[in-house]
């Protein structure tokens, strides 16, 4: 019987790691119905903590133009959100 951890294990892969030029780190994680987050870790205070991460609410789009100014991820204006993110998990 799958155990609740491996499940969380294996939808890991689903996340993606991006940095930006500005030294910002983002992980972003899209879902089977294509909506998706984007999450900027936030440098950890604590040496014996993990960085903690701070979902884009409102500035996802702007994390990935972030992203796509470091990448070879094109941002399009012309796209809304949803089609900007799946086309930054394939290029990605």
């Amino acid at each position: 019987m799958p155990s609740d951890a491996n499940d969380f294990v294996e939808k890991l892969d689903s996340f993606k790691e991006f940095s930006d030029d500005k030294g910002g780190h983002y992980l972003v994680i899209q879902f089977e119905d294509d909506s998706g987050r984007v999450f900027k870790k936030q440098a950890s205070e604590d040496t014996r903590s993990i960085a903690e991460l701070e979902i884009c609410v409102g500035h996802t789009r702007n994390a990935m133009r972030r992203i796509s100014e470091a990448t070879d991820f094109e941002f399009n204006e012309d796209m809304n959100t949803q089609q900007n993110l799946r086309h930054l998990m394939r290029e990605g």
